[in-house]
């Protein structure tokens, strides 16, 4: 006889509710972080390098990508946690262009991540409230951002929902936005409205494959 309790325990709905995270996605590329073995690595697109071989793989990077890293590579290797990951959106290199002003940074924060001797990750956690763990000094550093909270919503929104949320966060901020990221229990999933720098309707991924075919 095993004495183990196989079935987990049913978690208690909240008294106010559960609550529904809805940040911009940003039209950027994807661009993470990672300190494994005391060595700061950069993911980007199916490739990973280690920060010393920067000039060797100089020639690829994303624009502008080099010389944030010359810059900033000695505070990010000092203040990442051992097996920290952070995940984030390089900006500068889609269709819609953002102004200053509004982005004074790069690159912009959206998930944080554990990462394991195969180099994959886990854990991922898209809480903007933890943001500040992986960092030994639980500060974000200056040079990094985080992508914009648009709303917080205490059911999930269907299309028409949505449709409406992002028809008002546009005339809100006055330009165009690529979409929108939901996050519900920590599990994430993102309505899209922009494609090549048009505006087009929200579908989901079956639509799509079906349309192809």
């Amino acid at each position: 006889m095993i004495k183990k309790e196989i079935y987990p325990k049913t978690q208690r709905l909240k008294v106010d509710g559960d609550k529904v995270y809805v940040t911009e996605k940003l039209d950027g590329s994807n661009l993470v972080f990672f300190k494994k073995n005391d060595i700061l690595y950069v993911a980007q697109r199916k490739n990973i390098f280690a920060i010393d071989e920067l000039d060797n793989v100089k020639d690829i990077l994303y624009k502008g990508l080099y010389q944030w890293l010359l810059d900033n590579k000695d505070e990010l290797h000092q203040e990442l946690y051992e097996g920290s990951a952070i995940c984030g959106e390089w900006l500068g290199m889609g269709q819609l262009k953002y102004t200053v002003d509004e982005f004074d940074k790069r690159w912009y924060m959206f998930a944080k991540a554990r990462v394991d001797d195969d180099f994959k990750l886990s854990d991922f956690n898209y809480c903007h409230e933890n943001f500040k763990y992986p960092f030994e000094s639980q500060v974000i550093p200056k040079f990094i951002g985080i992508v914009p909270e648009v709303a917080e919503l205490k059911v999930l929104s269907n299309k028409s929902h949505l449709d409406s949320i992002y028809k008002e966060y546009c005339k809100k901020m006055q330009r165009n936005v690529e979409g929108f990221v939901i996050n519900y229990h920590n599990i994430i999933s993102k309505y899209v409205r922009m494609k090549n720098g048009k505006l087009q309707e929200h579908f989901d991924r079956k639509e799509e494959v079906k349309n192809e075919n």
